[in-house]
């Protein structure tokens, strides 16, 4: 099984990742949930600085997908 997940996972890796967006970090390499956080954190402040509204939406798709135990 080794033999057709490594292939695969290099094709990702070469193929697939160039065609995320920047600021996607989910299941990415040297991206850490609290670098998103200090982002949010980041925008947030910013966003009471400038006196505006800021909207933040949180999705769980946990109970959308069928997942493996």
């Amino acid at each position: 099984m080794k033999d057709v997940v490594d292939p695969l996972l290099e094709w990702m890796k070469d193929v697939v990742d160039p065609q995320k967006r920047d600021k996607q970090a989910g299941f990415r390499q040297n991206r850490s949930c609290m670098d998103q956080i200090a982002m949010l954190r980041i925008i947030v402040e910013q966003s009471l600085e400038w006196n505006s509204c800021v909207y933040i939406n949180f999705i769980d798709y946990e109970k959308a997908f069928d997942s493996v135990d």
